[in-house]
């Protein structure tokens, strides 16, 4: 098998007799064909089970996980990074979570991965630069959405409603 969407309709195939059970694999995720499971009457969240658990097994890939699980798996600071990547309308039906330092490459020019809750893959340098904002290196945790509420607070406007991060002091003072 040499794409993820392929191993998964083979295990689709192998275990339920369907064919054509996953749609793509956008990573990190692969999207199942609701048409294909609903026409051959499968509950969904069985077969994205299947799916995950048969994607675990192949080399490069440390962990698929199917969206329907997250919230009844034991919390780990692995889990914690998938669950909060994951939208419950928008990601797909499973999270396939590469080996540390592999590239789960399908095909096209790619040259970066977006996704990976790997330490390394999840530090973004975030930098302020401008009149009024002092050099300054700060060393705790921030967030990438810390970045639209400092924004707005350092413009004096009032942030966005769907805004969750903080405004970072440092930038403020």
């Amino acid at each position: 098998m040499n794409t993820r969407r392929e191993a998964a309709n083979a295990a689709a195939f192998s275990k339920f007799g369907i064919e054509d059970a996953a749609k793509r694999f956008f990573r990190p995720y692969l999207y199942l064909n609701e048409a294909v499971i609903e026409a051959a009457k499968l509950d969904h969240t069985m077969v994205a089970q299947a799916v995950a658990a048969a994607l675990t097994q192949i080399d490069g890939i440390a962990l698929a996980v199917a969206k329907s699980t997250l919230g009844t798996l034991q919390d780990t600071p692995l889990l914690r990074r998938i669950r909060n990547n994951t939208h419950p309308s928008r990601s797909g039906d499973i999270y396939v979570v590469q080996e540390p330092y592999w590239f789960l490459y399908e095909k096209g020019p790619i040259g970066v991965m977006h996704g990976s809750p790997w330490g390394y893959d999840t530090f973004v340098p975030i930098i302020f630069s401008g009149p009024g904002i002092a050099a300054n290196t700060i060393y705790r945790r921030v967030h990438p959405v810390d970045v639209a509420p400092t924004l707005s607070a350092f413009f004096g406007m009032k942030p966005a409603s769907s805004s969750s991060g903080e405004p970072l002091k440092e930038v403020l003072q």
